[in-house]
């Protein structure tokens, strides 16, 4: 009879493993799991398909009432995002919601606004880039921004397990900037920075109020050759996002520049660039000096290529 009895446990047991809460042992259903699952991938205006950035560890999930008000905040560490991933949370209200996430490699290097559920609004909620002065001498960690579509919850009183889907794009916000530079006093030090005030965002992906501050990269030099590399926060045209090369020998700026409107986007020369800031965030900068003994000793020609393609020629004073 005992025997009977274990083997009819184990009958049961794999009854609710295969059918679930859906099984008529539950007739309630009231124990049934119900949430919402999250899921990440990245697709930029310019591609075609779905990507699954490795550097996305970690992510951060808003969610918002009807009023944009915060009703609940999830976290989750040491992930690895892919077709398959899904963060799994019991979040089950009735209404009608918005989501924001943000993810990264590291986004305790990221100021949050403190906030408190039920009475912060979207609008109130900020990301900031942790620096305490006008120079910032580090390399922001990549992050990415996504928001979902609306998602509207019905009672599901009596329907069982139920879980639904919320998928968000990841855009990227970092930007890597690689400057070589040729032609220069191999005599002098020099220095180079980049100067913008986007170290702030809203919970719309959108720049928030900053000061202006300068991002510093150390040169190393071989030769007249020098190189630095920059990795900077969000970048777009008419901000005015200043590029300087100074002498730091004499004190003098050697060269200064918008980045952004005159170099990279430059349109003069070549036209139409082939990438786009919303979809590329990898920038190779070759500025190249050379005499023009035309026109006298500080009278230099100056050639730049942008990603081995805009190529941009002028004359510049080198003081």
């Amino acid at each position: 009879m005992r025997r009977k009895l274990n083997i009819l446990l184990i009958l049961i047991g794999m009854l609710l493993f295969t059918t679930g809460c859906e099984s008529l042992l539950y007739d309630d259903l009231k124990d049934c799991p119900q949430g919402v699952y999250f899921s990440f991938y990245r697709q930029s205006p310019c591609a075609s398909g779905r990507e699954y950035p490795e550097e996305i560890k970690q992510v951060k999930v808003f969610v918002f009432d009807e009023n944009e008000v915060l009703v609940e905040m999830f976290q989750s560490d040491n992930i690895k995002i892919s077709a398959d991933y899904r963060l799994m949370t019991s979040f089950y209200r009735i209404g009608t919601f918005t989501f924001v996430a943000w993810g990264g490699s590291d986004l305790s290097t990221y100021d949050f606004t403190p906030f408190k559920k039920g009475g912060t609004k979207k609008n109130e909620l900020l990301v900031a880039l942790q620096r305490q002065s006008s120079e910032y001498t580090g390399k922001p960690t990549v992050i990415y921004w996504g928001e979902a579509d609306p998602l509207t919850i019905e009672d599901r009183t009596g329907k069982g397990t139920v879980f639904d889907e919320v998928e968000f794009n990841m855009q990227e916000l970092t930007n890597r900037i690689r400057i070589t530079i040729h032609g220069l006093s191999e005599s002098d030090d020099y220095s180079v920075s980049i100067t913008d005030n986007n170290g702030v965002y809203d919970f719309n992906g959108d720049f928030a109020e900053d000061s202006r501050f300068d991002y510093l990269s150390t040169v190393s030099r071989n030769g007249k050759l020098l190189k630095t590399d920059f990795v900077v926060m969000k970048l777009a045209e008419g901000r005015n996002v200043r590029l300087a090369i100074t002498n730091t020998t004499t004190g003098k700026v050697v060269y200064e520049v918008n980045m952004v409107d005159d170099l990279i986007m430059y349109r003069g020369d070549s036209g139409e660039p082939p990438y786009k800031l919303e979809c590329d965030h990898d920038f190779n900068i070759v500025i190249v000096f050379q005499e023009n003994p035309e026109k006298g000793e500080n009278y230099m020609l100056m050639k730049v290529v942008v990603n081995d393609w805009n190529v941009i020629k002028r004359e510049v004073i080198v003081e």
